[in-house]
């Protein structure tokens, strides 16, 4: 039946030129259905590389063989520990040496009598200054007038240096014998320190301005009437700033 078709296509005019070009679209459609020569099969090289293959991507991961449980569980892990490596917080650790100011011990023989003019015996005398001044440690003023200078190996930074009207008010102590005393130590050193941050730091309350509360009561610094009523209204500021704080 299909001979009798053609032949008599072949008999009709132009059927045999309709034929050809059915058998040249035949051979079009075979060559390009024709899966791409390898290089390995061939032996010969890709002329365009670079289009060899396709980019991975995320929709295309489905298509993939599935993992083994082992290799899931070590993906897993993996990204569990850079988790806690990037939520892991950033403690501050000790301040390095270089980082704080050198304690430099001064003998009793380089303190010169200029400086000692230049005590502050009060307030008023202190005058700011942000660039040639020194920080005091009990009221943290930056001021051009003299400092004590603590004569402990153990002493760091400015933690040695007080002013007079600090020195005098907080602690009883004249800040020109504390500078002519070859074995003078500040009072952080002795561990009497009662300013703000050493205070704080050891889980006690601030004091604020006690030296008229002192005087009040009869005694001539904040030290000694820490001292002697330590007992009693030292653990009451105690109490009171821990509760404002857990408040």
């Amino acid at each position: 039946m299909l001979a009798q078709l053609m032949a008599d296509l072949q008999k009709m005019p132009g059927g045999a030129g309709f034929l050809k070009k059915q058998e040249a679209k035949q051979k079009t459609k075979e060559r390009s259905s024709r899966p791409p020569r390898s290089g390995a099969a061939g032996g010969e090289s890709r002329k365009n590389p670079e289009r060899a293959t396709r980019r991975q991507t995320r929709s295309m991961v489905g298509s993939e063989d599935p993992k083994t449980p082992k290799e899931e569980e070590l993906e897993l892990s993996l990204e569990e520990e850079l988790l806690e490596v990037r939520r892991a917080p950033q403690r501050r650790g000790a301040p390095r040496p270089n980082q704080c100011k050198p304690h430099m011990i001064r003998p009793v023989e380089d303190i010169t009598e200029d400086e000692i003019q230049l005590v502050a015996d009060n307030m008023t005398e202190k005058v700011y200054n942000r660039v040639t001044g020194s920080t005091c440690h009990q009221c943290r003023q930056k001021t051009v007038d003299t400092k004590t200078c603590c004569r402990s190996e153990d002493c760091r930074g400015i933690q040695g240096q007080f002013c007079g009207p600090c020195l005098r008010n907080r602690y009883g102590e004249d800040v020109k014998k504390a500078l002519r005393d070859p074995e003078w130590k500040c009072p952080p050193c002795r561990g009497i320190c009662n300013c703000s941050f050493c205070r704080q730091r050891d889980g006690r309350c601030p004091t604020g301005i006690l030296f008229p509360l002192a005087q009040y009561h009869g005694f001539s610094d904040v030290h000694s009437y820490l001292s002697r009523w330590g007992t009693t209204h030292k653990v009451l500021f105690d109490n009171v700033w821990r509760f404002q704080v857990a408040d």
